[in-house]
């Protein structure tokens, strides 16, 4: 559930940072590109963080 959770806010918030970018950049709003991108995005911050925890075991 959480990496659902994780996905949608990432589309969420990336629609919104490619919107506000675009206005900025005074260029046309693209709504694929942007799902392309969140999602991209969405799976580099949730997986990698789990390849770099620390397999060592502490007893």
């Amino acid at each position: 559930m959480r990496y659902v959770a994780v996905f949608f806010w990432a589309i969420i918030l990336g629609q919104i940072a490619g919107f506000i970018g675009g206005a900025l950049n005074q260029q046309t709003y693209n709504f694929n590109q942007t799902i392309y991108v969140s999602l991209i995005f969405a799976v580099i911050f949730t997986f990698v963080p789990l390849l770099l925890k620390d397999k060592k075991s502490t007893k």
